[in-house]
C-alpha cells in the first residue's frame, strides 16, 4: 500500500517555510529574554504553565498546539513560552504569576503584567477564543480610531492602529492603502514596518509592496520574520480560497509563494488542492487530489497524515470505500508514528472504524490502543474496554 512504503521517519525531517502544518512556534529563550522582546515588539507573552505529569497538558501539546489554525493565531500575535512549573527555568516566573491548577495559560505584557488569564485545557476553537479575548484587552482600538480620524498621520498611530486591526481581525487595508498611498519614501523604518504589519493576505497590493522592498525588511527584522509574514499572508489567501470554494484564489497563493520558495509553493498547490476538492463534489476529482497529496506532498509527516485522514472522514465522500481505505491508512500511519505509540489516536480511529461498520478493523485498531497503552491510564483503559465490547456485541 502507498502509505506503508512511506518512511515514517520522514516526518522528523526539519521543517521550514515549506511547511504549512505547522502550528505554535516557542520561544526557547529566558521569561528575561521573552520580556525584553514582548517590551521591544508590542507584543503580549503566551504562556503554557504546565507540568510533566498533566494530562490535558500533554493534550493540548500533541493534539492543539500542532495545528496550523492555533499556529497562525499564535505565531502573528503573541511570544509563546512553555514553562514547567516544577522546573527551575520558571522560578522568576512563579514569584509574579503563582499557579494553583493545571494547565494555566497566561497572556503577559512586557512589563510582566498579566493581560489575560485561563485556567484548564483547552480545544483548538476554545484556545483561540481565548487569544482573541487576550488580543482585546491589548489595545485600545476605540481611541486608536478617533485619532485617527481627527487627522493624525504620524508613522506611528498608522502603524500601532493597523497592527490592532490586524491582532483583531478587522479590515485594516483602507487604513493603510491611505497611509502608504500618500507616502513619498516607503523604504524608511517607520514605512517599511508598517508594510510588514499590513501585509496579511498574498492576494493584496500590499503583499507585493513586502516583495518588493523584501532585501530592505530582510535587513530590518530579520529572514525568518520576513518568511513567517510570507506564510500566515499564504495561508491566510489560501484559507479564503477554501472558504468560498475558489480555486484561482489557491492558484494567487501558489503563485506568490513559488516566487520566493518553490518547493513551498508545490507543497502548498498539493496540499490545497485536496483541502479544496474535499468541498467539491466529485468523487473522482477527490481521490486524485488525495493521491497526489500522499504520494508526492506529505512525505510521511505524523501531522500530515492526520489532517489527511481528518479531512477524509469529515467529507461527502467518506462513504466510498476507496476513500475510506486511504483514510484509515492515513491515520494508522501518523499513530505509528507517534513516540507514546499512538494509542489516542487507535482508540479514537477504532470508534469511527465502529461508526462506519467495519466492525473487525475497529476491533484490530482497539485492541492495539490496549496493548499500546502505557501504565496509569485506568481511565483510557475503561474506555477501550468499553468501546472493544461495544464492537464485539455489534457483530
Amino acid at each position: 500500500m502507498l502509505l506503508r512504503k512511506l518512511s515514517l521517519l520522514a516526518f522528523l525531517f526539519t521543517l521550514s517555510l515549506s511547511s504549512f502544518a505547522q502550528g505554535i512556534e516557542f520561544f526557547h529563550g529566558t521569561w528575561e529574554e521573552a520580556l525584553v522582546k514582548a517590551e521591544t515588539e508590542g507584543k503580549l507573552i503566551f504562556v503554557d504553565a504546565y507540568t510533566t505529569w498533566c494530562g490535558p497538558c500533554k493534550r493540548m501539546s500533541a493534539n492543539v498546539f500542532p495545528v496550523a489554525e492555533v499556529g497562525d493565531v499564535f505565531n502573528a500575535n503573541f511570544i509563546n513560552v512553555k514553562l514547567d512549573m516544577e522546573k527551575a527555568e520558571s522560578v522568576s516566573f512563579r514569584k509574579v504569576h503563582p499557579v494553583r491548577a493545571y494547565p494555566t495559560l497566561f497572556w503577559i505584557n512586557g512589563k510582566d503584567e498579566a493581560v489575560h488569564t485561563s485556567v484548564g485545557g483547552k480545544q483548538v476553537n476554545t484556545l483561540i477564543a481565548a487569544a482573541k479575548e487576550a488580543i482585546s484587552k491589548q489595545d485600545d482600538i476605540e481611541a486608536l480610531a478617533a485619532e485617527w480620524e481627527a487627522g493624525d498621520r504620524s508613522s506611528k498611530l498608522a502603524f500601532t492602529y493597523i497592527r490592532a486591526l490586524v491582532r483583531r481581525g478587522e479590515s485594516h487595508l483602507k487604513v493603510a492603502n491611505d497611509y502608504l498611498r500618500d507616502q513619498k519614501d516607503l523604504t524608511t523604518p517607520d514605512n517599511l514596518n508598517i508594510i510588514q504589519v499590513a501585509t496579511t493576505n498574498a492576494d493584496s497590493r500590499i503583499f507585493d509592496l513586502l516583495m518588493k522592498n523584501k532585501a530592505a525588511l530582510v535587513a530590518l527584522n530579520g529572514q525568518d520574520e520576513f518568511d513567517a509574514t510570507v506564510k500566515r499572508a499564504v495561508n491566510a489567501t489560501k484559507a479564503r480560497s477554501l472558504e468560498f470554494k475558489d480555486a484561482s484564489l489557491l492558484e494567487t497563493a501558489v503563485k506568490k509563494l513559488s516566487a520566493v520558495d518553490p518547493a513551498a509553493g508545490k507543497q502548498l498547490k498539493l496540499e490545497g488542492e485536496f483541502e479544496l476538492a474535499a468541498k467539491g463534489t466529485d468523487e473522482k476529482d477527490f481521490l486524485k487530489a488525495m493521491k497526489n497529496y500522499l504520494k508526492k506532498g506529505v512525505n510521511g509527516d505524523a501531522v500530515r497524515l492526520q489532517d489527511v485522514y481528518q479531512v477524509a472522514a469529515n467529507s461527502k465522500f467518506i462513504g466510498s470505500d476507496k476513500v475510506l481505505d486511504m483514510a484509515i491508512e492515513a491515520a494508522a500511519a501518523s499513530a505509528a508514528a507517534e513516540q507514546d505509540g499512538g494509542f489516542e489516536k487507535y482508540y479514537r480511529l477504532a470508534a469511527f472504524l465502529l461508526s462506519q461498520d467495519r466492525t473487525e478493523q475497529a476491533l484490530t485498531y482497539a485492541r492495539m490502543a490496549k496493548d499500546l497503552m502505557p501504565e496509569g491510564k485506568a481511565n483510557y483503559g475503561r474506555a477501550v474496554d468499553s468501546l472493544i465490547q461495544k464492537i464485539q456485541n455489534s457483530k
